[in-house]
């Protein structure tokens, strides 16, 4: 019998050296959030995963997970800490051996911008429980958090009838590279539009008849320059996200420039060309979403930046902080080259209807 527990004995002891020194061999750890792009306020999950890889149990293990400061955390039954800069999440659980433990944590974000889900450090106790051992687990996972949809039915209505009208012009503008057949010539046209071949076997000067259907296309221009404050750039931003949505939505091609500076993989993200469709929209709004308040170019810059890309059948819609009067002079040209398609939107006009909504 004194046999038989001196063995037992020597045997835990065995175990208890190799646990204290392999505590963390074969244990992995991992959270990452299920979405990478989301709505303000949109639900989503963090998904961690502990796994031990070891034939010896983990009698202890504590998980120190750090999460972006303004997380909102839905029913979590762990410690649950924040502060200015970020937020901690604690978790304690037992593993067994080759057992993998996978928790689902529902939660939000409520402000636009870049969060992260980074370190994460944990501590693990031996087999008997009778000393701890820390090991830091390095990870980065990027969550954007787009601008939120502006809820203003006025200023969406007046982009509306500007977009209608922004159709209709397709058929007022020719296409020089159509030609449907020729005309006589009535001294109005520019000289470089007559046909000479259609002149010499008519025996009088011919013009040109081109097609009307020149492509639309409008510009979105995002200026930051002059916004004074958070709330101000942040409905620059939604006005912007509402201006390209609504032209997705009637199916005209869009570009869009910039003088915002954004952070992250789209490093300095000032322009998009011309598009349609999901993956173009896509793209600019997770541009929105990673943009900071730091300005890149004067406000002047940016207007001479998109005339310089203007065309014939290009219209602009321009986003400011401040309120423009249509008779500036720094707009003249810009609307010069829209053919006086320019609609103005400004991060002002929006915050004294959303007063006015308050106030009804």
């Amino acid at each position: 019998m004194l046999l038989f527990l001196f063995v037992l004995v020597c045997c835990l002891l065995f175990c208890e050296l190799i646990s204290r020194r392999s505590v963390f061999k074969g244990l992995t750890y991992d959270c990452r959030p299920s979405s990478r792009v989301l709505e303000p306020g949109q639900l989503f999950e963090l998904v961690a995963t502990l796994e031990n890889n070891k034939w010896l149990p983990v009698s202890f293990l504590k998980v120190v997970q750090s999460l972006p400061a303004d997380i909102q955390l839905d029913a979590y039954l762990g410690r649950f800490s924040s502060d200015v800069t970020s937020a901690r999440l604690y978790s304690s659980c037992y593993l067994m051996p080759r057992q993998r433990l996978v928790r689902r944590i529902t939660a939000s974000l409520p402000r636009r911008g870049r969060h992260f889900v980074m370190d994460a450090t944990l501590l693990a106790g031996d087999l008997l429980g009778l000393s701890q051992q820390q090991r830091d687990i390095h990870q980065f996972y990027e969550i954007v958090v787009l601008p939120r949809r502006v809820e203003a039915p006025d200023l969406s209505q007046a982009l509306g009838g500007f977009l209608g009208d922004v159709s209709v012009q397709r058929f007022i503008l020719e296409d020089p590279v159509l030609t449907i057949g020729a005309r006589e010539y009535t001294g109005h046209e520019p000289m470089k539009t007559i046909s000479w071949k259609h002149s010499v076997r008519t025996g009088r000067l011919m013009v040109k008849n081109f097609d009307h259907t020149v492509e639309n296309c409008v510009t979105v221009l995002l200026n930051v320059d002059g916004g004074t404050d958070y709330d101000t750039m942040e409905r620059c931003f939604s006005l912007a996200r509402m201006a390209v949505e609504q032209l997705e939505s009637k199916g005209i091609q869009y570009s869009f420039l910039t003088n915002a500076a954004t952070a992250g993989a789209m490093g300095r993200w000032s322009e998009v060309a011309d598009g349609l469709g999901g993956g173009h929209t896509k793209a600019i709004l997770e541009g929105l979403g990673r943009a900071t308040h730091d300005v890149l170019e004067s406000f002047d810059s940016l207007l001479w930046r998109a005339v310089r890309r203007s065309q014939q059948g290009r219209a602009h819609i321009l986003v400011t902080p401040q309120a423009i009067p249509a008779s500036d002079p720094r707009l003249a040209r810009l609307r010069e080259h829209s053919q006086g398609m320019l609609f103005l939107l400004s991060a002002e006009a929006l915050a004294q209807e959303e007063e006015r909504r308050s106030a009804s």
